[in-house]
């Protein structure tokens, strides 16, 4: 038995004709010869997902049903590919045969047969591009009674029945082409038969096809399907499921794993088991139960050491076989810097990103984060199924596994964040209200400049569960409105705390400060004073204000700080779209309202924390400012893995003002003020050609159009900061600037990122402990000043206003507080400790 039982090699077995509508009814006829591919759909569990060696697409349209593999899609082609048994290059013969009948009749339109020789014209070898880019040869026969190849037609037989009929194609490769024979056969014996020999040699994956002219065309049922020849070459490793993924967390000794399975049936297994590999044994540490709706099943495991590698593997049973998928649990880089890779924005343009992921590779971050949009409504070159909620589900699932598929690989073996942005719940943009619903034609009415979740509760919880559920539990669990779930979180690894927020979900929406229709989010002229700030606009929201207000000073296992969320908090890019539109602001940014943008990064630079984000399609480095220009922390918006919709940051082509240009002089860098009033000082920006819409190789033109990867390393001992721009093309085996972006590499320290210039010093703290948390808290106000684990065993704090401090130094028992301390003028004054 080969993947999971649904491919069966074996001598011969006869392929029989349907004689009457029940798919069991068969006769004999003459075996295939070198059969090596065979799969009965009457023999398998009734479920969406088909099996391994077998790719849907879209997923949802295809299921085992009534014993049998059913099609109930609407789009004008669909597949279902083999992806074990593909042909192979050069000379040699096969035969692809199945029985099969009309689903549903839908004005005598649609067609059905097989497509051969799939494969992507920029990504040739790649099962999981030709699965979504791949062109191949269509064969089969349509209601409009033609047997066809590709555009050669013969007419079937007056009354042909497509109820109950028999499809068999025989090729040979000659050298010279491909002779192609295609015969279809009805229940009661008419039947058709068309030669025509393709140039060049058909290599590639198979499929089943349902195809039409049109949308909504009719749909066909298969009973099973056999591929044999000695050009068919069996390839087990591009099985993909039926555990499809593992993501993990550890953080401060816990370790949180999720398990991604496909939609399999209620007749499978429902468990999940966990186990570890201890002593060369392997040991069950946990059975999972399944998700019913998200497909996931999550494990907590307390007490972690994370001293040392450890192998886990999960087990599944499936149609009476077990199946394995393997991973590591890394040792949690303690001594040494932590190298972190931050990735956003994942448009199938650029699928399945293989260039990028084998530099990612090579790159090898101990950790990685993936700040939104891991897919867009688009991915998989099928729209999306907004309602009824079980499909809609299935359907974000579908474009959802594009994510595991693609970076697969490297998410096995190490720590992932991953956060939902806007496009993850089915919306361009997102301001989520706090989890306020709206309804379809509320939300039509501007789409996506409406604040607001306008797809149900229980799918964005879909959303959650599936990207958020290995990650630590929600600082407040507290559902938001409508129930919809919360996941902004606290993590700690190698030394760094990281908090993880949602900059979209608590958004107040554009319809709160301007009114008119359309794109209401793009200033396309200056905002009038105080438009776009009033006091009961939110931007974190005050839940995730309180958890960043506790998290700047819970030092516990961190000597760094670094802030997660989705976008750029501020409005960097200037130019839009495919026409390349100026605008002064747009609203789908983090840059407003001001006064709660400002406060978040007051807060966050009290602990120095660096800031990583996404979303904006164009990397960007910007310091950031609060009442002066540069008095805020660093922040990194980490390139797009694939561009879709573009932009550029070109201040200098409609001659903004700027100052502070950096020392290497590139255009469009210094201190911007943009359209919502916030001084950026831009360090380095990494802008798209123009020329990116005439290049029809996906790959270069996902480089044309600045994707790409963030490196960041966090070397904890020196309290140091690299940011480094992968483009998506780079070669990693040479040291070229062609990989990088202009102005990359920047390394900055720790404490650049609290911009504020102080008023006066504290004395110096000289402490018999080296390396220990500081806390300034400002007396009058009882507010924290400044929090940070200091290098070395002296320090001299910083304050900003006159007034008595009180100083923390130290954590738990080890705690000592000493008041009453004021700016000294002395700088030999030393605070022994």
């Amino acid at each position: 038995m080969q993947n999971l039982g649904l491919a069966v090699p074996v001598l011969a077995s006869p392929l029989n004709p349907i004689l009457a509508s029940n798919p069991r009814e068969r006769t004999h006829i003459p075996p295939l010869q070198a059969e090596q591919f065979k799969t009965d759909f009457g023999k398998l569990n009734e479920r969406v997902w088909i099996g391994s060696s077998f790719w849907a697409v879209p997923m949802e349209d295809w299921a085992i049903k009534n014993r049998r593999l059913e099609f109930s899609g609407v789009e004008k082609q669909s597949r279902l590919h083999i992806l074990t048994y593909v042909l192979g290059e050069g000379q040699g013969d096969f035969t692809m045969a199945a029985n099969l009948g009309l689903l549903e009749n839908k004005g005598h339109t649609g067609g059905v047969g097989f497509a051969l020789g799939i494969r992507d014209h920029t990504d040739p070898t790649s099962v999981k591009a030709a699965c979504y880019f791949g062109k191949g040869i269509s064969i089969g026969v349509n209601l409009e009674g033609d047997l066809y190849i590709d555009d050669r037609k013969e007419t079937l037989p007056i009354g042909f029945d497509f109820d109950n009929f028999y499809l068999q194609m025989k090729g040979r490769n000659t050298g010279n082409g491909t002779r192609l024979t295609i015969e279809a056969r009805d229940s009661i014996g008419k039947k058709a038969i068309l030669e025509h020999t393709v140039s060049g040699d058909l290599v590639g994956l198979v499929a089943l096809e349902n195809k039409g002219k049109q949308k909504k065309g009719s749909a066909f049922w298969w009973a099973d399907i056999q591929l044999s020849g000695t050009k068919v070459q069996y390839r087990p490793e591009n099985a993909f499921g039926p555990i499809l993924w593992a993501m993990y967390t550890l953080s401060r000794g816990q370790l949180k794993l999720t398990a991604q399975l496909p939609p399999v049936g209620t007749k499978d297994s429902q468990q999940v088991e966990l186990q570890f590999l201890r002593n060369g044994k392997w040991i069950k540490a946990a059975k999972g139960q399944i998700d019913p709706v998200s497909f996931t099943s999550t494990f907590t495991v307390d007490d972690w050491d994370a001293s040392e590698d450890v192998q886990y593997r999960l087990r599944y049973s499936l149609d009476k076989k077990w199946h394995s998928y393997e991973g590591v649990v890394r040792q949690e880089p303690l001594g040494r810097a932590l190298i972190f890779g931050g990735l956003t924005c994942q448009h199938a343009m650029g699928f399945p990103y293989r260039p990028l992921v084998e530099n990612l590779g090579k790159s090898n971050p101990d950790i990685l984060y993936f700040s939104g949009d891991q897919l867009y409504e688009g991915n998989g070159g099928y729209p999306i199924k907004r309602e009824p909620e079980d499909k809609a589900i299935l359907n974000y699932l579908g474009k959802w596994y594009m994510f595991g598929w693609a970076f697969g690989e490297m998410l096995r073996n190490r720590p992932t964040i991953c956060t939902p942005d806007d496009h993850d719940v089915y919306q361009g943009n997102l301001w989520g209200e706090g989890g306020e619903g709206i309804s379809f034609e509320e939300w039509k009415k501007v789409r996506d400049a409406h604040g607001g979740l306008v797809q149900t509760p229980n799918f964005v919880n879909v959303v959650n569960k599936t990207q958020c559920g290995h990650m630590p539990a929600a600082y407040d669990p507290t559902p938001m409105k409508s129930d919809i779930s919360t996941w902004y979180t606290h993590l700690v690894y190698g030394k760094v705390s990281f908090a993880i927020v949602s900059d979209r979900l608590f958004k107040s929406g554009p319809e709160m400060v301007r009114e008119g229709e359309g794109r209401i989010d793009h200033l396309t002229e200056p905002a009038k004073p105080g438009e776009l700030d009033a006091d009961d606009l939110s931007f974190l929201g005050q839940r995730q204000l309180d958890f960043l207000t506790d998290w700047v000073a819970d030092w516990k296992g961190a000597n760094m700080k670094v802030l997660l969320s989705q976008t750029l908090f501020s409005n960097v890019g200037t130019h839009h779209g495919p026409e390349k539109q100026f605008l002064f602001g747009d609203l789908d940014s983090g840059g407003w309202p001001k006064s709660k943008r400002d406060k978040v990064i007051e807060t966050i630079r009290k602990a120095c924390a660096f800031h990583i984000n996404g979303d904006q399609h164009l990397p960007f480095i910007v310091q950031y400012s609060v009442d002066e220009p540069r008095d805020g922390g660093w922040t990194f918006c980490t390139p797009a893995i694939s561009t879709g919709y573009p932009r550029w940051g070109q201040p200098d082509s409609v001659n903004l003002p700027f100052t502070d240009r950096p020392e290497h002089g590139l255009p469009n860098t210094g201190c911007y003020r943009d359209g919502f009033g916030n001084d950026n000082y831009i360090y380095a920006v990494g802008n798209p050609t123009d020329d990116f819409d005439g290049e029809t190789n996906r790959y270069k033109r996902a480089q044309k159009k600045a994707s790409g990867y963030g490196i960041i390393t966090f070397d904890t001992l020196e309290r140091t900061i690299k940011i480094e721009a992968i483009r998506f093309l780079a070669d990693l085996n040479t040291d070229s600037e062609a990989n990088t972006y202009p102005g990359w590499p920047l390394t900055i320290r720790q404490s650049d990122n609290d911009g504020r210039r102080p008023i006066g010093y504290l004395p110096k703290l000289v402490m018999a402990t080296p390396d220990q948390v500081v806390k300034v808290v400002n007396e009058d106000t009882q507010e924290l000043v400044h929090a940070m684990r200091v290098k070395g065993n002296t320090y001299i704090p910083k304050v900003y206003e006159q007034g008595k401090y009180t100083l923390v130094i130290g954590e738990g028992g080890t705690k000592k507080e000493i008041k009453g301390i004021e700016i000294t003028t002395d700088p030999q004054e030393v605070i022994a400790v």
